[in-house]
């Protein structure tokens, strides 16, 4: 299993775990599954410690944006906007360190040793455009069997001023498959395990700047409406512990 965490020690200029102070179970927990990685962790915004009114006054979020980014006009709960912030404050710090290709986890993520062994092959087939790369997520894993129905559905009911999703996003809904592991994205939930470059830093913090999407959306959002290059590998080698535990703990960040 070494070797495999080798392999991304050496491809990536630094790898975060995004956490909390507070979190001293979820550090136990990536001491023993991320032991052989060469991370560190970041301390990213607890919503225990700012309030959503003083956030929208200071301009760092920005309630009415959200709700219009929101697929039903919601607002951000304070878990996500401090999860949304800790990521964002991964890409300034890319940005101003100028790392080109980095790794980023959250604390409660779980190593699938089996798929972990696909490395070699998965780097040698993600292409050399890549900006963004997910080694985990959940949703829209395979497109149903009425996917064309669905996605003209959602073009028309788009058209009708009935859907927020666009045209481009809509015909990138799910994903399709370029080689062996490697799909292009589509429309996908989950930030616990994903890698970026220096050039989709930017362009995410900048549409994260004010905050407005939730963490996933934000990455998806991306994706679909083709602002980044994004792909996914299958299987998936990284999980989140709700996925793979009949009862994963409390989720510090998110809630």
């Amino acid at each position: 299993m070494q070797q495999y965490l080798d392999l991304l020690n050496q491809r990536y200029d630094k790898i975060y775990v995004i956490t909390l102070h507070r979190a001293n179970d979820r550090h136990a927990h990536i001491q023993k599954e991320l032991k052989g990685l060469n991370y560190e962790f970041f301390y990213g915004k607890d919503k225990k410690e700012f309030s959503l009114a003083e956030l929208n006054a200071a301009g760092i979020y920005d309630e009415a944006l959200a709700k219009k980014h929101h697929r039903y006009g919601k607002p951000m709960p304070p878990g996500m906007v401090g999860c949304s912030w800790s990521h964002r404050l991964i890409y300034e710090d890319i940005i101003m360190h100028r790392y080109q290709q980095v790794l980023i986890l959250e604390d409660d993520v779980v190593l699938d040793t089996q798929n972990l062994a696909l490395l070699p092959e998965v780097f040698v087939e993600l292409p050399n455009d890549w900006e963004l790369f997910y080694f985990g997520f959940a949703l829209h894993e395979v497109p149903p069997a009425n996917a064309p129905l669905k996605k003209l559905f959602y073009h028309l009911i788009h058209s009708l001023g009935l859907l927020k999703h666009t045209h481009t996003a809509i015909r990138n809904l799910y994903p399709k498959q370029i080689s062996k592991h490697i799909y292009k994205s589509g429309y996908h939930d989950c930030t616990h395990a994903y890698a970026l470059t220096y050039s989709a830093a930017k362009k995410l913090a900048e549409l994260q700047t004010p905050i407005s999407f939730f963490p996933d959306h934000l990455l998806a959002y991306a994706a679909t409406n083709e602002l980044v290059k994004a792909y996914l590998v299958l299987p998936k080698i990284i999980n989140q512990q709700y996925q793979v535990l009949e009862e994963a703990p409390i989720s510090y960040l998110h809630s």
